[in-house]
């Protein structure tokens, strides 16, 4: 397999503290992402004046692991709760992995059919 394409329907998101190892660099933060109920991304989320680990496809649980730094997390976490459809897709020659919405019309801002006025 090349490339992976994924619809996301469902996210779960875990702070972590703590990892006082100076060999290693610990998320502060990740996002687990599931199409229905299988799990197909985590990303992780890295102190910004540390270097980010290189993203990585998991072939024995077919689950991709993208990692940025912590300050893409509210760009990240604001398209997993505003927007639907979401897809990610990862190259495994090129380890390049994306989070993308789906087709949308320009312009819809709050007449966003998933939007309900009070």
């Amino acid at each position: 397999m090349n490339f992976i394409d994924s619809e996301i329907n469902h996210y779960w998101v875990h702070f972590q503290s703590g990892g006082a190892n100076n060999n290693l660099i610990f998320p502060r933060a990740l996002v687990k992402c599931y199409h229905d109920d299988d799990f197909v991304l985590q990303m992780s989320f890295y102190p910004d004046n540390k270097s980010v680990p290189e993203n990585h496809y998991d072939l024995t649980s077919n689950l991709v692991y993208l990692r940025y730094p912590m300050s893409m997390y509210p760009n990240i976490i604001d398209i997993l709760r505003n927007e639907k459809p979401i897809f990610f897709s990862y190259s495994e020659k090129s380890k390049m992995g994306y989070l993308r919405t789906g087709k949308e019309p320009i312009g819809e801002g709050d007449n966003d059919a998933d939007f309900v006025s009070k």
